[in-house]
């Protein structure tokens, strides 16, 4: 009779003992985790130059910018991972820059075939987009009265 209580109180302890590990056992599957882009622009990127699209064409505002912001190329440009971006280290180069591209505090990025897409809210825009492990321009139609032809600047940065 012994034996048969210790056996009955040993296959209990043994059953809670699972029961313990099955519930404390964390499903993977329940864990919401933010995606992870591994595009290359992920990183810190500074501005080097602002230049038009095609040689020897005239933005008469490209000439503004140093002396609108004299900072203007110490302007950093951050791509996180969980596709947010922001513009930093130039607070006139941010009002000036930001106003063309558009990049807030909400601001979230994608890129694919070429094109980098900044999203606010429900605002969407596209832009060109070359770029190599060191080296990114960002193409930025500098028309903003929305009539004539486009008038393409080159936003060249490198990675820091």
């Amino acid at each position: 009779m012994k034996i048969f209580n210790h056996l009955n109180k040993t296959a209990f302890f043994a059953f809670f003992l699972m029961f313990l590990a099955f519930v404390a056992c964390k499903d993977d599957d329940d864990k919401t985790t933010t995606p992870v882009d591994n595009n290359p622009i992920v990183g810190k990127w500074q501005l080097t130059s602002v230049t038009p699209e095609t040689a020897g064409t005239t933005i008469p505002a490209l000439s503004l910018l140093p002396a609108l912001a004299p900072c203007i190329y110490e302007l950093k440009f951050t791509f996180t991972s969980d596709n947010k971006v922001a513009l930093s280290d130039c607070d006139a180069a941010v009002a000036l820059i930001g106003g063309f591209i558009q990049i807030q505090n909400t601001t979230t990025w994608k890129v694919d075939s070429g094109k980098l897409t900044l999203t606010n809210g429900t605002t969407t825009s596209s832009f060109g987009l070359t770029q190599n492990t060191n080296d990114m321009q960002i193409l930025v139609n500098t028309n903003t009265s929305g009539t004539g032809a486009a008038v393409n600047a080159v936003l060249s940065l490198k990675r820091l």
